[in-house]
């Protein structure tokens, strides 16, 4: 299973992801405007179309399992990534960017 995690604001995959090929037939990429999210550090305002190419094929082999979501975009808020953040500072005394919270 491939969970792709974002933050609101940075969540140019699942842009892309659920853009549903815009109705040409081809997997079609969304470019962002900006990024607006806290966790800016690995954004990108606009995936590969390698990126959203290889998550539909995945699908398309049939390599899903039974309940069709081995690949899935989760995106969440930055209060949300921020509070994963500080939760895995209290349980592992270590510090990481909102970015890895996200996950």
């Amino acid at each position: 299973k491939v969970v792709a995690c974002e933050t609101e604001g940075a969540a140019s995959f699942a842009a892309s992801f659920n853009n549903h090929n815009n109705g040409k037939g081809k997997p079609s990429t969304v470019r962002l405007e900006g990024i607006t999210s806290v966790a800016t550090s690995l954004g990108a305002l606009e995936v590969t179309p390698a990126v959203i190419q290889r998550a539909n094929r995945h699908k398309d082999r049939g390599e899903m399992g039974d309940d069709g979501d081995d690949v899935m975009s989760y995106v969440c808020s930055d209060a949300e990534a921020v509070g994963a953040c500080a939760n895995f500072a209290k349980d592992h005394r270590m510090l990481v960017e909102p970015a890895c919270g996200a996950s």
